[in-house]
């Protein structure tokens, strides 16, 4: 491969890897209402799944993270932030609002969307950074309370020994802040008591591109090597985490359902360097940056599969087949494709019309105005 082609994969590489963690959630919300309807195969898969594919976005996020965002304004910081975190959480919580009104039997298991009380209650725990209309925004939540940590800590560590350093304490002190005691359900201020932990795998994703690992120019062998190793020690040890957890029998970040205090952030990490070796070899896929580039509109548009589809789909699958392991991972890696390629005319639409609410606050029109200046 040419230099400049190592150029040009390098460059896209957190892009990719978005697009494989994108896939994992959109797989991983199919799989879990499959394994509600008690087949052990999804069951396996959503344990699997979910040892890492959540913290991986959060070492992204510190991978990718300008760090000459913790030198601004405390006042352009919250404005950057808040366009680019809140905006979103709160366009796509309105319009699974709206969603809930308009079509019936919606899988909306944290509020009552019977009455008008529940939608009250509801629009409290939403604006207290509990999305209960659309659950698969509790990340843009959960992120912002990382990056506001991140804000304020961050411009202390210098060197790549004080980011380790507080790497580990934050991680062993956010654990044991959450490990005896049930914040969800309740208010949950932004997922503010989960940011410790997470921010533990955020400052490992920042000591990453400090040390420029995976920016380098790697062989396709040793990628190839480095993706097996971490695929092998993530399927070797994923099950050897057997809890404590909370309400589900896996590691949930949303419930701090966090696990064993190492074979958590072991297999995450393994899991989380294993999608951005992944997807180093894979390279400057075009199709595959662009839903990367996009993940923030993906992500939001979960809600309406999560919300409305997935179980309507796990039902008929189960009625119509007999479920096995190959089959289960078939219907959810098709739906998983179906979902994904459903949303490209919206991705389309939102980069058009309204770019300001998907993580573009910056730009100019045609329907809204440029919200923050650069």
């Amino acid at each position: 491969m040419s230099t400049e082609s190592h150029s040009r994969a390098r460059l896209a590489m957190p892009d990719v890897a978005r697009f494989f963690g994108i896939f994992l959630v959109y797989y991983g919300h199919i799989v879990e209402r499959i394994m509600y309807l008690k087949d052990p195969a999804a069951t396996m898969q959503y344990k699997l799944i979910y040892s890492f594919h959540m913290v991986f976005f959060f070492l992204l996020a510190g991978y990718v993270f300008n760090q000459d965002k913790v030198r601004l304004p405390l006042r352009r910081f919250l404005a950057r932030q808040g366009a680019s975190r809140v905006l979103p959480y709160v366009a796509f919580s309105l319009l699974l609002v709206g969603l809930s009104l308009i079509v019936p039997g919606g899988h909306f298991v944290l509020v009552d969307t019977g009455s008008v009380a529940g939608y009250m209650h509801g629009a409290a725990a939403t604006a207290l950074g509990m999305p209960v209309f659309n659950i698969p925004l509790w990340f843009l939540a959960s992120l912002l309370s990382v990056e506001l940590l991140h804000y304020l800590v961050g411009r202390f560590l210098k060197t790549d020994l004080h980011i380790l350093l507080a790497a580990l304490c934050f991680y062993v002190g956010g654990y044991y802040l959450t490990v005896d005691y049930m914040f969800l359900p309740g208010p949950s201020y932004w997922l503010v008591h989960e940011a410790p932990a997470m921010y533990a795998f955020y400052l490992v994703g920042l000591w990453l591109r400090r040390n420029r690992v995976l920016s380098g120019t790697p062989s396709r062998g040793g990628l190839a090597l480095g993706v097996l190793l971490t695929a092998c020690a993530v399927w070797f040890t994923f099950d050897l985490n057997q809890g404590p957890f909370k309400i589900f029998q896996a590691v949930v970040v949303l419930l701090s359902g966090h696990g064993h205090v190492f074979w958590f952030v072991f297999t995450g990490l393994c899991g989380s360097l294993m999608v951005m070796l992944l997807a180093s070899f894979a390279g400057d896929n075009r199709f595959m940056r662009f839903m990367g580039e996009n993940t923030i509109i993906i992500f939001c548009l979960n809600g309406v599969f999560y919300h409305f589809l997935n179980g309507p789909f796990a039902a008929w699958f189960m009625d119509t087949f007999t479920a096995t392991p190959w089959s289960v991972t078939l219907a959810c890696l098709l739906f998983t494709l179906v979902s994904l390629a459903a949303c490209i005319p919206f991705i389309f639409l939102f980069n058009r019309y309204l770019p300001q609410l998907v993580g573009r606050p910056y730009v100019h029109g045609p329907l809204l105005p440029a919200l923050v200046r650069r």
